[in-house]
């Protein structure tokens, strides 16, 4: 088994046992056209949203980043890939599909085979 399938296996296990945390959500790209004119393009995918632990920020490359009001989204590399998303990027949003919350993505991490993505997000 090669390493990318392993990870994809376990980002499917991350989604599979944590399902009560799992959001519908859009992400959104968005373009700027250099003039104030942005493009929005909304792509659904499942997210699970979470607070930060202790134990999670001293292995993130964003931790000095995070606020106490911030909040933790993992997203499943495969899903970004399925709606046509090859680059993520901290200009795009996530808004939630039950309560409308938009999200600013402040930074994200991933691991070697791009199968799972950790967002650190901050409401707008």
């Amino acid at each position: 088994m090669s390493l990318h399938t392993t990870f994809q296996k376990a980002a499917k296990t991350v989604f599979k046992v944590f399902k009560s945390l799992i959001f519908k959500v859009q992400y959104v790209v968005i373009i700027k056209d250099g003039f104030d004119v942005n493009t929005r393009t909304s792509h659904p995918v499942d997210m699970i949203i979470d607070t930060f632990a202790e134990r999670d920020v001293q292995f993130l490359s964003f931790s000095n980043l995070i606020q106490p009001t911030d909040v933790k989204g993992l997203i499943r590399g495969q899903d970004l890939r399925d709606q046509g998303i090859a680059i993520l990027s901290t200009e795009d949003v996530i808004v939630r599909d039950d309560n409308g919350i938009e999200y600013a993505i402040i930074a994200y991490n991933t691991d070697p085979a791009e199968a799972l993505y950790i967002l650190l997000l901050r409401n707008v």
